[in-house]
Order: C-alpha cells, then structure tokens, then sequence
C-alpha cells in the first residue's frame, strides 16, 4: 500500500512540470494561511463585539439600577424635608387639624406616595393624609418601630392596615405595593415627638421599567429582591438563578453572562442598587436579558463578512501564486525547446542567452559551455578521422571556413587556438574578443533575412579590416564572432576591441534603400598559465560578453582575473 502510494506520487511528480509543482505549493501555502487568519481574525473580531456587547447590557442593568437610587434618594429626601420642617413644629406637638392640612398639601406635590401620616412614640395616628388611620396603633409595624430610632427604609410589601381604605389594585390587576420610609420627629430641644411614615406606590419603578422596555425592543427588564426573588418582571415571585449565582453578582455588584435556558441561551447583565448619598438601598438587583442569538447577531455577520472577504482573498492569491510559478517556469521550458532543436535544425547551433534567475542564468551558461566542449570534441573527432583521406586539402578548405563571411568556422578556430594557446604560454601574452551584433533577431524580423546576412558580412568585413595581420577571426554561428589576438596585453586588448567597436558603430548597413544602424557587444578576456585549454579562455570571454549585454549593449566588457573570480 505504501509503495503503490509513493510510486503514484513520483508518477505525479515526473508528468508535472516544476511551474505546476510550485503553483500548487504556493497555492495550498495561501490557502492555508488565509484560512487561519480569517478564522482568527474572525473569531478575534466576534470575540471583541461579544464582549462590547456584554459590557451594554450590563450598563444597560447599571442605568436602571443608578435610575432606581437616584429616584428613590429623591422620594427619600422628600420624607426628610418634610420631618425636619421647622415651620410644623407646632403642628407636630398638638394641632392634628394644621399638621393634617400640611400632609395633604405635601403628599399633592408628591403624588408618588399613597400614605403620609404622623404617629406618636406610642404608635398612636394623630393626622394622616385624608384622615386615613388616624386614631389606629401602628406600634407593631417595622418601619415605625424603625423609625423611632433613627430613618428607615422599609423593602417591598404588600399594605396591611390600609388595604380597606386604598384602591387595592395596581396597573396590572395585582394588589398594590409599597415602599416605607420613616424618620423620627424631634423637637426643637432634641425630644422625641413621634415618628413620621410614609408609604411610597411601587408603581413608580414599573413606570422606569416600562420606559426602557419601549426604548430597548427585545430587552427584558427584571428587577429583583436582594435575595433573588422576583419583584418586577413577567414571572413576579420566581428565584430565576441559583443561590450560587446570587452571590457571585452580590460580590461583583455588575457584570454580564449567558444564562442557559430551556427556550435558549439569555445575555444577562446585571447591576445591585447600592443607593444614593445618605439613602441606603436596598440591595435590589435589576436584571437585563437578551437572547444571546439577537444579542451577538452582529458579532456573527461581522465574524461571517471577514470570511467572506478572506475566501475573496483567497481566490485572488491562488490565481497570482499560479500565475507566478508560470512565469517562474518560463525560462526553463523555453531552456528545453531551444535544446531540443539542436541537432535537428541546422541553424540552430548555440542555447539562447536567458534571464529570470540566478539559477536559470547559471543553467544557461553551463549548458552553452558544456555545447562548447561538446563542439570542440565534435572537431577533434572529425579531424582525426579525416585525417588520412586523399582530399584533406579540399575537404579542410569547406570544413575551416563559414560560407557566408568567409571566416574560420568553430572548429578551424578552435584547433588553431589550442595551439596559439601553447605557444602563448613560452612566447608571450594571448587574447580572445568575443563579439556579439546587438538586436540582430530585431535586424531579421524588421528587414528579413537577406537584411541579416548583410549586417554579418558588414561586422565581419570591419573586424578583419580592424584587426592586426597575425590575429584570427572565426565566426562561431549565428551572430556570435570571436577573435584571437596574439602578443598582447589587456591595454593592447581593450583598445583594439574599442577600434572595433567604433568602427562597427560609425557604419550603417545599407540593403534595398535602406540604412541600418549596427552596434555589438564584447567581451575580452586573456589566457593565463593555468588555462589547460582555450575553452577557459573563451568561458571568460563569453562571461564577460554577458555581462556586457546585460548592462546595456554597445560596450566592451573585460573579464577579470581567473583568481579574482573564484
């Protein structure tokens, strides 16, 4: 199983070609990437709208609770002022008419309270609003025995004493509730007159739940005892969390959490009243719930939109990644097509000059070296094994020459090169040019053929009229001269080359009317005792032609020492 598997995969591999290979890598590198950082980023980003999200409701929770004090501090203050009234203080000690009259005009301004009254430290009514309990003991209730000793608030309750003489229904059909307040009475030289209640219609906080009910739609608003039983809310009564969970919000007093459900998961901010100045509190807890797929449905279309936008990404990144490796490949599959029509086009001698990469400018100048001494070999064989027929002389005379200029072809000048090459090692100094027509497929497709052959006969007839007696000029195919200058040196080497190259430059070729412009790239390089053959020479030389033709053409470039290359 594994070796079928692994056989398969090198079946793969050898019918792609390294474009596809690459375009694949690179395309499943994006994809994966992109996909990781969509989901992180999409995850990072709900996360924070989530957590935004939690924090509103819960200031949600804290407005209200802050709404409840800060109300409450009022009706509270109310209470106070009214205990403390100097002007009163005759009405307090005896005058039940006056202080009668006075709470009726008092409780008008403060249409919140249903009961205002006056009791003795007895627990004995005196005066109340609309003489209701007058006459009645309220000892035993909590807010007067409270009150005698010092202000107090009572918590939520349903009415005892009055609920024969108040309208015992409330907005929603359930019997009224209130909330007691109770300061003592003293008089101006500190005795204790009696203690003034008021009982305070709940009515007022349903009022503020129905106001944020109307402005936050879906919201619903819960306000609890600090115990955790409902005291405003759809399910009045309940203890919708845990004894646990109560606590957990007693020590935090705000915050938020997702709150499981039978009928789904609830967003659930929360805040403690913890009153007002002076005015205590009374610890009641004010709930706000969402459900948690309305409340962070914003965190999931942005969350769903950065994906989005990342699959988008994503597309476009794949067709730039395969579009890369295909032009990547380019330079090594026009490598391959050069090289498979050498041997079968005659005309095509030499592997083109290719740019793109280091690594591809690196293959294309070993293999024109390696078809160099493939070449070279090619002559040494076929000189030898002509070596002995009857019409060497004849037979040389086509093999040595090129047709077209007339010049030394490549193996008539490689032979003779060798041996200048040992000779220049006992007599002297050896150099090579290595010439180039710049643009000349430019020259062919402009003017033809014909056009072509002029330009070659044109740079030939200047080199040999530029060149000295003793040199050898050859024609190394195509557009490609090469010289060898004997007794000289790189400053006797540069100018003859530059000779050349002005005199080439200063001409135009004219065909049919027509005046062409030729310029030529060269490079120069000389031998050295370590050279073992002209090869090297002519490796150097071409280097340095490439070199030249890379930096902008129409120049000479001369190649380095051998040992400062290495």
């Amino acid at each position: 199983m594994r070796e079928a598997l692994r056989h398969r995969l090198h079946k793969l591999q050898d019918s792609t070609s390294i474009a596809q290979q690459l375009g694949v890598v690179l395309s499943v590198v994006c994809i994966l990437g992109l996909i990781v950082v969509s989901i992180f980023s999409a995850r990072l980003s709900g996360w924070a709208i989530a957590e935004r999200i939690q924090q509103n409701m819960s200031l949600t929770a804290a407005t209200i609770a802050d709404r409840l004090d800060v109300d409450m501090f009022e009706r509270y203050r109310e209470v106070r002022n009214l205990a403390q009234l100097r002007a009163l203080d005759i009405a307090w000690e005896g005058d039940a008419a006056l202080l009668r009259a006075a709470l009726n005009q008092a409780q008008s301004g403060m249409r919140h309270f249903a009961w205002i009254g006056f009791a003795r430290p007895d627990g004995q009514v005196v005066a109340a609003t609309q003489g209701m309990l007058e006459g009645t003991s309220v000892f035993s209730r909590p807010w007067f025995r409270d009150g005698l000793k010092g202000p107090a608030v009572g918590d939520l309750h349903e009415a005892v004493l009055l609920a024969k003489l108040l309208p015992n229904l409330g907005a929603t059909g359930d019997p009224e509730r209130f909330v007691d307040i109770a300061f003592p009475v003293h008089s101006r030289d500190g005795r204790l007159l009696g203690v003034l209640g008021a009982h305070l219609y709940f009515r007022w906080v349903e009022g503020l739940r129905d106001t944020v009910l109307k402005a936050q739609p879906g919201v619903n608003i819960v306000v609890m005892s600090s115990e955790g039983i409902v005291l405003l809310g759809p399910e009045r009564g309940d203890t919708p969390f845990t004894k646990d969970r109560i606590a957990r919000m007693s020590v935090t007093r705000t915050g938020a959490f997702v709150q499981k459900s039978p009928t789904g998961d609830l967003l659930t901010g929360y805040a403690i009243s913890d009153g007002e100045q002076d005015f205590p509190g009374f610890g009641w807890i004010v709930v706000a719930q969402q459900p948690a797929e309305d409340a962070f449905a914003s965190a999931y279309h942005v969350a769903f939109r950065i994906i989005g936008y990342g699959a988008i990404a994503l597309l476009v990144c794949v067709g730039l990644t395969l579009w890369f490796a295909r032009r990547l490949g380019r330079p090594l599959r026009q490598l391959a097509l050069a090289a498979e029509e050498i041997g079968r086009d005659p005309k095509i001698t030499m592997l083109p000059r290719l740019r793109g990469n280091a690594d591809v400018m690196h293959l294309s100048y070993a293999l024109r070296s390696l078809l160099r001494r493939l070449t070279s070999a090619e002559t040494r064989y076929e000189m030898f094994s002509r070596k002995h027929e009857q019409d060497v002389a004849a037979l040389k005379e086509l093999a040595d020459t090129d047709p077209l200029t007339g010049l030394l072809n490549r193996r008539s000048f490689l032979a003779m090169a060798d041996v200048a090459l040992d000779s220049a090692h006992a007599t002297g100094q050896l150099g090579i040019l290595m010439a180039d027509i710049d643009h000349f497929k430019q020259v062919n497709d402009t003017y033809g053929h014909a056009a072509g052959d002029a330009v070659l006969k044109h740079v030939a007839d200047t080199f040999v009229r530029t060149l000295r007696a003793h040199d050898h000029l050859a024609r190394f195919g195509g557009e490609e001269f090469v010289a060898l200058l004997q007794d000289t040196d790189a400053t006797g080497m540069q100018a003859l080359a530059e000779r050349v190259r002005e005199a080439v430059a200063a001409t135009k070729v004219v065909f049919e009317d027509e005046a062409i412009a030729v310029t030529i790239s060269i490079g120069a390089a000389l031998a050295h005792d370590q050279d073992r053959d002209m090869h090297k020479v002519i490796e150097r030389a071409d280097l340095a032609l490439y070199e030249a033709k890379n930096s902008g053409r129409n120049r000479i470039v001369i190649s380095p020492e051998p040992s400062l290359q290495g």
